[in-house]
């Protein structure tokens, strides 16, 4: 698939937001004195900058931006909608947080509720956004709870991170395990996830067909006068073997390895400068890990679009060949 800006800024931001906003409702909660008020303004500051970015971001996503006025006309079955729902109201609990934490001198009782509130909504936010993706059964590599969690515990990763290197004034050794616990976490499941990425690339060809199970299918693009959404995006020219190896390398190392050794060392030496960059390293990982999620899945239609090598198809083999025998001997006779 063909990596879009938008859809990269609203996944990685909306993830680095709720995330950030959940590392301040656990600090304030269950350490408050390692976080000062101004560490609290900067937290809150940061979830509510990310998040802007991502909600502005998936305006540009759309043809039609005159059209958005219609997205919330299917709450019932449309996942598309409950995300323009779930990430407006997400921004909108920051937004009161910051106001409550205003009026409340950023260390009262309804401060730290609304904060478990606005920590709630990212949680919502960041599921839905997940469930967009991975309710999509033609779309092989994100058709996997895989696809939630790994969203989910990168979230709170690259967050937890932000909010305990420019936020706290000095981290607890507990915070700083949790995030080692995070990142062992993060790395299991996206090696499995790109093992089912491989799955799906094999299920996926001209000798295999769609793999999808059998139908009803309905035909969903009557053509017009533009190219279809799915040669624009979804169908997309398959990625290198060593592009996918480079990029994976990479992902591994901002996402799980530097940001690992950083922590540790700020463990051992209270560096300051360790937590920033294990904040900001692993920040950049989870782009990259962004942009690999979308660039290397495999569309199931993409088995009509693409140029293959010849192959014998099994199924019309196998369903075929007895009225194919029939029909001859009817022509014989």
């Amino acid at each position: 698939m063909k990596p879009t800006g938008p859809l990269l800024m609203l996944t990685a931001f909306q993830g680095l937001a709720g995330g950030a906003v959940l590392a301040l409702a656990l600090m304030i909660s269950l350490a408050p004195h390692d976080i000062t008020v101004g560490g609290r303004e900067w937290a809150l500051g940061l979830a509510l900058a990310f998040a802007a970015l991502g909600g502005v971001s998936s305006f540009f996503h759309m043809h039609r931006i005159q059209a958005a006025k219609y997205v919330l006309r299917r709450l019932k079955t449309s996942w598309l909608s409950r995300e323009a729902l779930t990430t407006g109201l997400f921004g909108g609990a920051l937004a009161l947080n910051a106001v409550v934490g205003l009026l409340d001198h950023w260390q009262g009782g309804l401060f730290i509720a609304i904060t478990w509130l606005a920590a709630f909504a990212g949680f919502i936010a960041m599921f839905v956004t997940a469930m967009l993706y991975a309710t999509i059964p033609a779309m092989l590599s994100w058709h996997s709870p895989l696809t939630v969690l790994v969203l989910l515990v990168l979230g709170w990763l690259s967050g937890g991170e932000v909010t305990l290197a420019f936020a706290a004034a000095r981290g607890e050794r507990i915070a700083t395990s949790v995030l080692l616990a995070l990142i062992v976490v993060a790395a299991l499941m996206k090696g499995l996830q790109w093992h089912f990425f491989t799955l799906a690339r094999r299920r996926v060809s001209a000798k295999t067909g769609a793999g999808l199970p059998r139908g009803p299918y309905r035909l969903q693009d009557t053509g017009t006068t533009r190219p279809p959404y799915r040669t624009q995006t979804q169908i997309y020219p398959e990625m290198d073997p060593g592009q996918r190896i480079l990029v994976m390398a990479f992902v591994v190392l901002t996402l799980v390895m530097v940001p690992a050794l950083a922590i540790l060392g700020w463990m051992l030496d209270r560096a300051a400068w360790m937590m920033a960059a294990a904040a900001i390293v692993g920040a950049i990982g989870v782009f990259a890990e962004r942009w690999l999620f979308f660039r290397d899945a495999t569309h199931s239609s993409r088995v009509w679009f693409t140029d293959e090598a010849h192959h014998p198809s099994r199924v019309a083999t196998h369903r075929f060949r007895r009225p194919h025998l029939r029909f001859s001997r009817q022509m014989e006779s």
